[in-house]
């Protein structure tokens, strides 16, 4: 019962009372002595609230309490080789596994034996060979693919742009 005298006394003051509320608000006055001592109260600490003076905080307080705080916090943001060191390292390794590969190949037993062994496949591949040439020589296969180099490009440099502007912000800090 009491949110509802709280929710009809604040429709009161507020001036959002309807002609059904004040029925009410006048019934319960006349009939609930706990609904006129709460109405009162709110009454009288909203009719003193209006006349409590204001004050506005000064310009750009926000960043001078930030700066105080920030100033007392000992961060510094420290750069980390790691990811670009196990990048590097995988790269070095891709390279160097793939010209160990190409450097002892015409050695190896199966490709010297391919001719052979392509042969029998021969009539497959030209099949799939004809058909992939068709899909990547179509207009809609270029279209696409330079469509989606162009989002994967934009993309990057998004990606890339608000990375920086992220650790500009993070500067400022």
């Amino acid at each position: 019962m009491k949110e509802n005298f709280d929710n009809l006394i604040n429709k009161y003051l507020d001036k959002e009372a309807d002609n059904n509320d004040l029925k009410t608000i006048d019934n319960y006055l006349q009939t609930s002595e706990e609904f006129r001592t709460h109405f009162k109260t709110s009454k009288y600490v909203n009719d003193n609230l209006q006349y409590i003076p204001t004050h506005f905080a000064p310009e750009k307080v926000t960043e001078t309490i930030l700066s105080k705080i920030l100033s007392t916090v000992q961060f510094k943001y420290k750069k980390s080789y790691f990811f670009r060191f196990v990048v590097a390292f995988i790269l070095i390794l891709i390279v160097t596994a793939l010209f160990v590969l190409f450097s002892f190949m015409p050695d190896l037993v199966f490709v010297q034996d391919s001719e052979k062994y392509a042969q029998n496949f021969t009539p497959y591949t030209k099949q799939i060979f004809s058909y992939l040439a068709s899909i990547f020589s179509s207009e809609v296969f270029k279209t696409v693919s330079v469509l989606a180099g162009l989002v994967i490009l934009v993309s990057f440099y998004l990606s890339l742009n608000s990375f920086k502007s992220f650790k500009e912000r993070l500067k400022q800090y």
